[in-house]
């Protein structure tokens, strides 16, 4: 009920501000047990006989003390790095000392091996080394001639190979080849014999191997055949799998369009369902409470039930309008809104609707009627008023009621203004406008409330005769921002006027719509969940045939990749076959070739010319043997290649004989040399030992310097640390009394601030009259407009603007008896009366009243027309209400 307040409460606002301000700016007496407030002095109890030091010799007994400190803490930082230092040295010669131990160590085991059998010995071992890299050698060299003879031909059959495009001329030169082939091949015959059997243990080796391949081959061929099976299998399985997932896929898609539909069609109704909800929940009313109009002694609705209508308060709460709120509104320069005509008849008509209720609900009939012509009236008063304070504008109300023929009466109400950014906030402010007026509006004698809810105008809704329309309007003052409740009644009907009256908005067909809609919205709701299901069982279908899929797949996979290395292996082991046989061949041709040589000289130089007619011969056919010359050339790398391993094999036997002839060189020049070694070796150690002595002396010196440097430290801390406290106490002392001037300046000023927001009024001749309507004694005094008490000091200022029943009571009664007593002053009184009775008629009840009031006269005139004046001030702050009556 926060908003509802805002517009209640104005009026107590006002009142309290006063008292408000001067609770704020009461200055707070500060309790600190080791200042003298009473003395304004930063001594201690404690400490008044002590010697006193000034800030300034604090702070550079602080300066002073931070510079010795900072200066200690220097040499500390120092004497820690002097010590890491000599700590490091400590650990170095510990090493040292490690390692010549080690090698004095081994210096003596040395020296205890070195006797003349055990010298004689690696000398003799020296000298069959010797030997055997001698023999190494040999054998490396052997292995470079081969390799040079190889490297020869395999240069003759790259040769071959690079003039493939020079066949006539690369076979002259393959004759003259074939023939230096024949003569070596004479050169050579002593050493056939030792070729022979070479290659017969070559055959016999790639034989094994071979026929290990072959065998190897077979099994291999018979798992990939039966992996071939099983991918067969699989690859079907796949198929099935993938056709079975295709079908489940098109029912899934099939039933994810229909529940698709479904959902469009029920988001589509929700919709609907939700936007006419939003504008009916937006529908603002006025709920009345039951008995608000009560009967007086005649029978008829006259009067309003005060204790009922504070009820009927709490019983409404304005509804946000999401469409008014995307609906700006304009303000001029000083933030007053200035509504549009169009928002000015939006607004009127908003209200007419549910004011119109409001009347239904209390027992009247509803006849606020809007025209142009009642929006031009209010606009014109809206436009023409021009009072600075919160009141009617009589003068710009007559001359917008000029302008209305056949006026029987005109009435308006206000309310003070507010600020708003769209219509939605416009609504909210006069909503609980409304609701103050109607239900809080005793202060103001119900003439709001008389108006709005049809007091004034309209009639019982059980009468049989027409009611009277009342044509209303609602606009703010484009000045002052004040909202205005303006309408008026004719003596006759107009037709002009009433063929020109607006619709007021009327929601019934609306809530009708929205019954109908969510009756619509239960079968789309079944249909989507009959949708959903069949969705959910056709996606757990396609899931489960998702799963199989892939497990075929996977399973699918597995097979290929066994096949694939399976195929792969079975390639490596053709290959390597291949590679075999052909090493195979190439050895049984080199037999061959060795034991014909061997056998028959005349055999050898036959096969030479045979090679050299047959070379002869390809010849016409260069052309076409290009790719056996290729393949005659990787022969010969291969078997260069042999002659290379031999020979690095060779290189690396040779390399190891000397690498151990070397070692038992160094050896015997140790054992040799193990006395004087073994004496190096113990100085040494001798040295490390006493560096490192000297090291660990170093660091207990320097750790020495170490633990004086921070007990300097320390004292020099401590010394800052006192400097510090004591600065501070001094700074807390200042900030005290500087406390205690300023709470004594604030509590003045906030004094003078209260006596300035303080009201006095004056009552009758001498007499002054607090806020609280209480009358001030003898000695009060009034100068410039300011009030002073008794003791001369300033506690206020003399006000003209009664805003309270209480005070505007109390003058009336410090005047009432000023009359009483002093019967000079009738004629005044009298006169005053006359005023009064014309402020009277212009509220006054016509004679003819149709709620059937009788008319009263007005005794004590002067008085009451006080009180009058007193509570129609109090009604400013929330609204004022004014209607009059034109005879014919």
């Amino acid at each position: 009920m926060k908003e509802k307040n805002i517009v209640k409460n104005l009026a107590t606002a006002t009142l309290v501000s006063g008292a408000m301000l001067l609770a704020v700016n009461k200055p707070t007496t500060a309790h600190a047990a080791d200042v003298d407030v009473k003395n304004n002095s930063n001594e201690t109890q404690s400490n008044k006989q002590d010697a006193i030091v000034t800030k300034d010799q604090a702070q550079e007994a602080v300066t002073k003390a931070q510079d010795e400190r900072d200066a200690a803490k220097s040499q500390v930082d120092e004497a820690q790095k002097n010590v890491d230092k000599a700590n490091e040295t400590v650990a170095n010669a510990q090493q040292e000392v490690e390692n010549a131990t080690k090698a004095n160590d081994s210096a003596k085991e040395l020296q205890k091996e070195a006797t003349p059998e055990h010298i004689s010995e690696v000398q003799a071992n020296i000298k069959d080394q010797t030997q055997v890299v001698s023999d190494k050698a040999k054998a490396q060299e052997k292995a470079q001639k081969e390799v040079n003879q190889q490297s020869s031909n395999l240069e003759y059959a790259q040769k071959d190979v690079d003039g493939a495009n020079f066949w006539v001329n690369e076979y002259s030169n393959k004759l003259a080849k074939n023939q230096k082939a024949i003569d070596d091949a004479k050169a050579n015959l002593n050493a056939t014999q030792d070729q022979i059997n070479q290659a017969q243990q070559e055959v016999n080796n790639d034989q094994n191997r071979v026929a290990e391949t072959q065998k190897a081959i077979q099994d291999a061929t018979a798992k990939k055949d039966q992996l071939a099976e099983q991918v067969k299998n699989a690859d079907q399985a796949v198929s099935d799998a993938q056709a079975d997932a295709n079908n489940k896929e098109a029912s899934l898609s099939q039933a994810r369009q229909k529940s698709d539909a479904a959902k469009s069609e029920l988001d589509q109704a929700q919709k609907q369902v939700s936007e006419l909800q939003a504008k009916v929940d937006s529908i603002n009313t006025i709920t009345m409470p039951n008995g608000y109009l009560k009967r007086n002694k005649w029978g008829a609705l006259a009067t309003i039930d005060e204790n009922v209508a504070k009820t009927g308060y709490n019983l409404n709460t304005y509804k946000d309008d999401p469409s008014a709120e995307k609906e700006v509104v304009a303000h001029n320069k000083y933030g007053v809104v200035q509504l549009t005509d169009a928002q000015q008849k939006e607004l009127t008509l908003w209200v007419a609707g549910i004011l119109n209720d409001v009347r239904t609900q209390v027992g009247l009939k509803p006849n606020i009627v809007v025209t142009p012509t009642s929006l031009a009236h209010t606009n014109y008063i809206a436009t023409h008023s021009t009072v600075p304070t919160f009141d009617h504008d009589t003068k710009a109300i007559d001359e917008a009621d000029s302008h209305i023929d056949d006026l029987l009466t005109s009435m308006e109400s206000i309310g003070t203004p507010w600020y708003a950014e769209n219509m939605n906030d416009i609504k909210r402010g006069v909503y609980y406008h409304m609701l103050s007026m109607i239900f809080a509006d005793s202060d103001s004698g119900w003439g709001h409330a008389a108006q709005l809810t049809g007091l004034d105008t309209s009639i019982e809704s059980t009468d049989s005769n027409p009611a009277n329309p009342e044509y209303f309007g609602v606009s703010f003052r484009n000045d002052m921002g004040f909202i205005q409740f303006d309408s008026y009644a004719k003596w006759h009907l107009d037709p002009k006027e009433e063929s020109q009256i607006f619709a007021i908005p009327n929601y019934d067909s609306l809530k009708a719509d929205l019954a109908s809609t969510k009756s619509a919205l239960a079968p789309k709701q079944v249909a989507y969940d009959v949708a959903n299901k069949t969705t959910a069982d056709a996606q757990q279908a396609y899931n489960s045939a998702i799963d199989k899929l892939t497990q075929a797949k996977n399973v699918q996979a597995s097979a290929k990749s066994a096949l694939n290395d399976a195929v792969a292996n079975l390639g490596e082991l053709n290959n390597a076959l291949v590679a075999l046989q052909s090493n195979l061949k190439s050895a049984s041709d080199k037999l061959d070739k060795l034991t014909e040589s061997k056998s028959d000289k005349d055999f050898d130089l036959w096969k030479a010319n045979g090679f050299y007619d047959a070379t002869k011969q390809d010849l016409d056919g260069a052309k076409a043997d290009a790719d056996n010359m290729q393949k005659a050339y990787d022969k010969v790398k291969a078997t260069y290649d042999q002659a290379i391993a031999k020979l690095n094999q060779a290189k690396s036997e040779v390399k190891q004989a000397q690498d151990q002839l070397d070692s038992l060189k160094s050896n015997l020049v140790a054992l040799q040399n193990a006395d004087e070694n073994a004496k190096k070796a113990s100085h040494d150690l001798e040295m490390a030992q006493n560096k490192l002595v000297s090291a660990k002396k170093d660091v207990q010196d320097l750790q020495v310097k170490l633990d004086d440097a921070k007990t300097v430290l320390a004292e020099k801390e401590t010394t800052l640390d006192s400097a510090k406290v004591e600065l501070a106490k001094i700074d807390k002392e200042e900030a005290a009394k500087k406390a205690v001037e300023k709470a004594q300046e604030e509590a003045k000023k906030a004094a003078e601030e209260k006596a300035e927001h303080t009201n006095f009024y004056k009552a009758g001749n001498d007499k002054l009259v607090d806020f609280k309507g209480q009358v001030m004694p003898q000695g009060y005094t009034v100068k410039d407009n300011k009030v002073y008490d008794v003791k001369g000091e300033f506690v206020g200022v003399v006000s003209s603007n009664v805003q309270s029943r209480v005070v505007a009571h109390a003058i009336a009664k410090v005047e009432a008896k000023e009359v009483t007593r002093s019967s000079a002053l009738v004629s005044s009184s009298n006169a005053f009366s006359t005023s009064a009775s014309k402020q009277n008629k212009a509220h006054k009840v016509d004679s003819s009243n149709r709620n059937g009031l009788p008319t009263t006269g007005s005794q004590n005139t002067n008085l009451i027309s006080l009180i009058g004046f007193a509570v129609a001030s109090v009604g400013s702050l929330m609204g004022l209400a004014s209607s009059k009556k034109k005879q014919r």
